[in-house]
């Protein structure tokens, strides 16, 4: 099947609580782990998924098959997988700075 509606895939923050909470009562599953990317079809979140654990929900009384598909390439862009992604390679490039800035302070202070 071939959608025509764009979809808008973002990160979701705290206020999207309602919307995944109202999605995760509508696919009877519990809401997934933060943090979460989502898929707004026509301004309506139609899916989420877990960015650490990959668990997901969808709106069951759409075809949302493709969008989770979508989500979950996403998500392996953004955030890891195995061969770590963006969100692995920030954490651990501001984790080295912050060490090399810890050490260049302790030797000003020798």
């Amino acid at each position: 099947m071939v959608h025509s509606e764009p979809i808008e895939i973002r990160m979701l923050g705290l206020e999207d609580g309602a919307a995944v909470a109202r999605l995760a009562q509508l696919d009877t599953a519990d809401a997934p782990p933060s943090p979460l990317l989502g898929a707004i079809v026509e301004g309506r979140l139609v899916a989420a998924h877990s960015v650490a654990t990959g668990e997901s929900v969808a709106d069951p009384f759409r075809h949302t098959a493709h969008i989770r598909s979508l989500l979950m390439e996403r998500a392996r862009q953004v955030g890891g997988g195995r061969r770590g992604g963006l969100l692995s390679r920030l954490r651990g490039g501001l984790g080295g700075e912050i060490a090399i800035r810890r050490e260049r302070t302790s030797e000003a202070l020798r």
